[in-house]
């Protein structure tokens, strides 16, 4: 299929006719979603980059038989300013549909001198050794060219409908088959091209292998540049403090929970991979947890991870080139409430339980300058575990054709039943909870977190779901703080005696694993490690700590990188340590020692009967 300028008004008129019906709003775990205006202006750019392609090496191909070197450039000129108004036509159509398509986007100058590289170099590969001042030697250049030509605008076509539609094309078959199908077509043309019109042996036997990688590596690159913003810088994090944001035919208002100032962070990789990273920082849920500092109520002022999965100079972290968006905490809800509450006491307080806001703006810049991974890894630690565990299924459609992974970094869902009932409310999760068979339930019926694991991983059979947690996740901040609170009634001095939960915790998180890989356990892995240590995302003992285990925190995750539907890599296997109680150098621990936690022949253990 040859683009030609004709079929490009036809193109971007019916991109852009799609833009402008986009939906204004989601079906959580029902029918897809209509596609997304941004999603759709990329796919315009792209079709339109396709047809600036096709004519760009016409151009070339022309060339090749009259040397006009001047008509050449002219219509390459005109291709390009026929690509700046497509461009700019499918930006306007996305702003005007509540989405982002321009902002740190590549231009439609960049795209068109990077093209031109590009096509400057086939035209070089396929003419070296031709003399264009004999007749056959430049009908054979330019026939090769033309095959070029071709094979250029279908793969930029077929990639331009995937990203317009992801939702009908979600395991990329169909992009696949296009591709595929472009390539083959190129090498039947390139090789009649061989045998009609170009004298023997004017072409080695290598040349057309050698021009499909240039063609793979050009498409490839405007690919890439249109999907994964450019303009965001790689060496750090970019701070971001959005204002009230229109998502979705709703307006959100992102703050912390004391009214602050909300911000988060992105950064950009050299992959197509985005990390989603859900800050931690506590919970707090009545007047005495919400008085009394239990919780984070500002954001970072600034954000440089140096250390564990964060570290981007490491050559063993996986996660090292990925595309990163750190979403903030500050809103005492686990990133997912959406309630302003004023908590009866002796003192009133009033807390903004807006995390659902915040993460609901990011998600949305996320989708607009990220916007068809190949994988995204979900995750968290904390309070953040939670954040990655309830937006992770809203995340499926926003990025319907992406591997999805979803790792909970210390935080197992080991709550008391008073506490889901009577508590967890004031944070107004319902409001927002995907549409998935059980879900509800799971938090309604006071079920809780094992159910609606099961019921989110059996919904989304292709993801990979895992819980990370040392067995006696302790400190006042770690889970057996928070479980010691609820188990005394939401007394947050409960929490200063975070060992008396130590055991109950251990138990419980271990059980509701085990049954959670019961009812899932092709998609769903756990992992217990030894001691008392709150959250592993950000410490270098994810690369080398094996107390107690058989295998790195890293080479894990790795497993589960590798891990696709149906096929569990095994690496991903679930562990549970040996000898847990063991106390590692700088584990949480009372001091004195207090029951459960002793000294055993000079070690500090935890002991439980």
């Amino acid at each position: 299929m040859q683009l030609n300028r004709l079929s490009l008004t036809i193109v971007i008129s019916v991109l852009l006719a799609l833009i402008v019906g986009c939906s204004e709003s989601t079906s959580s775990g029902g029918e897809p979603v209509d596609s997304y205006a941004a999603n759709v202006c990329v796919g315009a750019k792209q079709a339109a980059s396709g047809v600036f392609c096709g004519a760009a090496v016409d151009a070339w191909a022309t060339w090749a038989t009259n040397q006009d070197t001047d008509a050449r450039n002219a219509a390459l000129e005109a291709a390009g300013t026929e690509l700046g108004d497509a461009w700019s036509a499918a930006e306007s159509a996305a702003e005007d549909a509540g989405a982002n398509c321009s902002d740190l986007a590549m231009t439609s100058n960049g795209a068109a001198s990077d093209m031109e590289d590009g096509i400057m170099s086939i035209a070089d590969a396929i003419t070296e050794g031709l003399d264009l001042g004999q007749s056959a030697d430049a009908q054979c250049a330019s026939a090769l060219l033309q095959t070029a030509r071709d094979a250029c605008a279908d793969v930029l076509a077929a990639e331009s409908a995937h990203v317009s539609d992801l939702f009908g094309d979600t395991d990329r078959s169909t992009l696949e088959g296009a591709l595929n199908a472009a390539f083959d077509a190129f090498s039947t043309a390139w090789d009649n091209a061989i045998s009609s019109a170009c004298p023997a042996n004017a072409i080695g036997e290598g040349a057309r292998d050698g021009v499909a990688e240039q063609l793979v590596t050009l498409t490839g690159e405007l690919v890439l540049n249109t999907t994964v913003t450019p303009e965001l810088d790689d060496t750090q994090f970019t701070a971001l403090t959005p204002g009230p944001t229109e998502y979705l035919g709703r307006t959100y208002t992102p703050k912390c929970m004391d009214d602050g100032e909300y911000r988060y962070f992105v950064k950009r990789g050299s992959i197509n991979k985005v990390v989603m990273y859900y800050m931690g920082g506590g919970a707090c849920w009545n007047n005495l947890t919400c008085s009394v500092p239990t919780c984070s109520t500002a954001p970072p002022a600034d954000l440089n991870p140096d250390s564990g999965f964060g570290d981007p100079n490491n050559e063993n972290n996986p996660f090292r080139e990925w595309n990163w968006v750190f979403v903030s905490y500050c809103t005492c809800d686990i990133h997912f409430g959406d309630a302003t509450v004023e908590y009866q006491g002796l003192e009133p307080i009033t807390v903004q339980h807006l995390g659902y806001h915040n993460s609901q703006v990011a998600e949305k810049w996320a989708r607009e300058h990220f916007v068809n991974p190949e994988e995204v890894f979900v995750t968290g630690s904390s309070a953040g575990a939670y954040g990655a565990w309830f937006n992770a299924p809203l995340l499926h459609e926003v990025w319907p054709a992406s591997q999805i992974h979803v790792l909970a970094d210390a935080g197992n869902g080991v709550i008391t039943t008073d506490f889901l009932q009577n508590e967890f409310s004031n944070w107004n999760f319902v409001a927002n909870l995907p549409d998935i068979p059980g879900v509800l339930e799971a938090i309604t019926t006071g079920d809780g977190m094992p159910a609606y694991t099961e019921a989110v991983a059996m919904h989304f059979p292709g993801t990979n779901w895992a819980h990370y947690s040392t067995m006696f996740d302790g400190g006042s901040g770690g889970q057996t703080g928070f479980y010691n609170i609820m188990l005394n009634n939401g007394n947050p001095l409960a929490g200063q005696t975070w060992w008396e939960g130590s055991c109950a915790f251990g138990e419980t998180a271990l059980a509701q694993s085990v049954q959670t890989f019961e009812v899932v356990p092709s998609n769903y892995r756990y992992y217990f490690g030894t001691g008392s240590r709150h959250t592993m995302w950000g410490n270098d003992k994810v690369y080398d700590d094996t107390t107690g285990v058989d295998r790195t925190v890293v080479s894990w995750v790795e497993g589960m990188l590798a891990s696709r539907p149906g096929e569990p890599h095994a690496d991903w296997a679930n562990v549970v340590c040996e000898d847990c109680g063991l106390l590692l150098e700088g584990d949480p621990r009372p001091d004195p020692l207090e029951a459960p936690f002793e000294d055993r022949n000079g070690d500090d253990v935890i002991v439980c009967e």
